[in-house]
């Protein structure tokens, strides 16, 4: 199932402005500026960057100008405004060190505003498989084409790690291969008490958490973990 439905929900309560963490080539970012959003999208990775630049120059006027591009980490950012909602689709595992994952959980305390919410979308570390391939539906582009996102994940289990081999695979409105990113990083396999123990010291309070983007409650068996938290009043 796909993860959009889940943000465009949480954004129609949420409200603009809403900030897109390790946005990537724009994936959420574009889609919630077609439904009327204004999004802040950081990224780190040039490359990643560069691709979503190509998709705002193609995007018509009223999306594009909803949507600023700043190139920058998760972990230390400081935007000159403060969001009713932040989300990180997908991207929070790839912060390896509690250190980092607090980091950033403090940017985020620091850009929301009193009664904001932050989606923080893990993988639960007891349900990976040491080896497993995936490729996701493919995402439409403003000029008709499409990007399809597949990988390797190659898990540690003994050190809480993976090793994620990503492709971004571009295609014209003909389905040719115009342009393929490819992009190697690590992640954190985070346990069932690493995360409630990161909450905790994160000082935030837990609106909702869920199993899946339906919105299902979380169980030991969930595919992933959704936590929607505020700050303590």
């Amino acid at each position: 199932v796909s993860d959009i439905p889940f943000y465009l929900d949480y954004a129609q309560k949420a409200g603009s402005p809403i900030l897109d963490l390790a946005a990537g080539t724009g994936r959420v970012t574009f889609e919630l500026a077609h439904k009327g959003f204004e999004v802040v999208a950081l990224e780190q990775s040039t490359s990643m960057m560069a691709e979503a630049r190509k998709k705002l120059e193609i995007s018509p006027k009223d999306v594009s100008r909803r949507i600023t591009l700043v190139e920058g980490s998760m972990k230390e950012f400081s935007l000159d405004q403060k969001f009713p909602l932040i989300i990180v689709p997908n991207s929070f595992v790839h912060l390896l060190t509690t250190e980092d994952q607090l980091s950033t959980i403090q940017c985020v305390k620091d850009h929301l505003t009193d009664d904001g919410l932050f989606i923080l979308d893990l993988y639960p570390g007891e349900l990976q498989y040491e080896h497993a391939t995936f490729e996701d539906i493919p995402a439409k582009l403003p000029d008709g084409g499409t990007v399809t996102r597949s990988g390797v994940i190659q898990s540690d289990l003994p050190n809480h790690l993976m090793r994620i081999e990503l492709r971004y695979t571009v295609r014209d409105v003909d389905g040719q291969v115009i342009n393929e990113i490819d992009v190697v990083s690590g992640a954190a396999l985070l346990f069932q008490q690493e995360v409630d123990l990161l909450i905790q010291m994160s000082s935030m309070i837990i609106e909702n958490e869920f199993g899946d983007f339906e919105k299902n409650p979380y169980t030991p068996d969930s595919g992933r973990r959704i936590f929607v938290l505020k700050m303590k009043e």
